[in-house]
């Protein structure tokens, strides 16, 4: 994956959909909006695209984005690989872009256990180095037809559960489902465990009609999982014709180390301007399921 971004003008070529006059018009509503910061042209025609050319669509989408975005800081702030505590999540978890894409040129994002002690697990790093994959995709390739979402679930135990807060899942969910630039076409889990049914029964309160649709478990084997996404767009660890998931995770390290003078630019761009209009963090860390017991 390329560090350098895509511009409008190739996204004008690339997407006959997409109307400049529609871009100018988000353009003067953002100058309204007095509590968003700037956003590139570039930035808006990937909001745009996101909600398939709706104008009304876009403006929520970007409403949520940075309202999220301020308010839940744990999530998209402090996005330097090198530091401590990303350095020991990116260490525990294995997260990243695949490099090629599946037959509709979807773009794939996995996400999984790279150690399994739930005491090492921490949540909201988890979702920040998540995000920060489909924010460099967005990045260096722009506008793609779509997203496929690959979670890996071996190794994740119950007390993994008890590493969770509600109110981050939440915030997690309304991020995934409105305010999230992309066009999210599937979600496939793998290694799908029993312990599902009491996952779902903790995040399917936050989860509408639309995304629970796209949602695929695959029990056992990966034959199932390869009917969606072919051999030649999956890692060994998925026996498939990529390289294995650790090899990808060292390419994802290395590729967020060269971000990460981009993450906080655009971290500095969003918040320098909005601080006093940024909410506290809703006392998420408050509601906690530490005491939680999952019969």
């Amino acid at each position: 994956m390329s560090v350098t971004g895509v511009t409008p003008e190739q996204e004008y070529l690339k997407n006959s959909d997409l109307k400049r006059e529609d871009i100018d018009t988000l353009r003067e509503w953002v100058k309204t909006q007095h509590h968003l910061p700037p956003i590139s042209e570039q930035q808006l025609i990937l909001f745009h695209h996101s909600c398939y050319y709706n104008l009304e669509a876009t403006k929520s989408c970007i409403e949520v984005y940075y309202r999220i975005r301020l308010s839940t800081p744990e999530f998209f702030c402090g996005r330097d690989i090198s530091k401590a505590t990303l350095k020991q999540s990116a260490q525990v978890l294995q997260c990243g872009c695949l490099p090629v894409k599946d037959p509709n040129g979807f773009q794939i994002i996995f996400h999984g256990l790279q150690q399994h002690e739930a005491s090492k697990y921490v949540f909201v790093d988890g979702v920040k180095l998540l995000v920060m994959s489909i924010d460099a995709c967005l990045h260096s390739e722009g506008t793609v037809p779509g997203y496929v979402f690959l979670f890996n679930m071996k190794g994740v135990k119950l007390t993994h559960l008890t590493r969770l807060s509600i109110g981050y899942l939440r915030k997690f969910f309304e991020y995934i489902q409105e305010g999230l630039p992309v066009r999210l076409k599937a979600i496939h889990v793998v290694n799908t465990l029993p312990i599902i049914d009491k996952i779902m029964f903790m995040i399917k309160p936050f989860m509408k009609k639309e995304l629970l649709n796209l949602l695929h478990f695959h029990y056992g084997g990966y034959e199932e999982v390869q009917k969606f996404l072919p051999k030649y767009c999956l890692p060994k660890d998925f026996e498939g014709e990529l390289p294995s998931c650790a090899d990808l995770q060292d390419k994802y390290v290395e590729w967020m180390t060269k971000l990460t003078p981009y993450f906080l630019e655009a971290e500095k761009l969003i918040y320098k301007e909005s601080k006093k209009n940024s909410k506290d963090s809703e006392e998420l860390q408050e509601v906690s399921l530490r005491g939680l017991t999952i019969d």
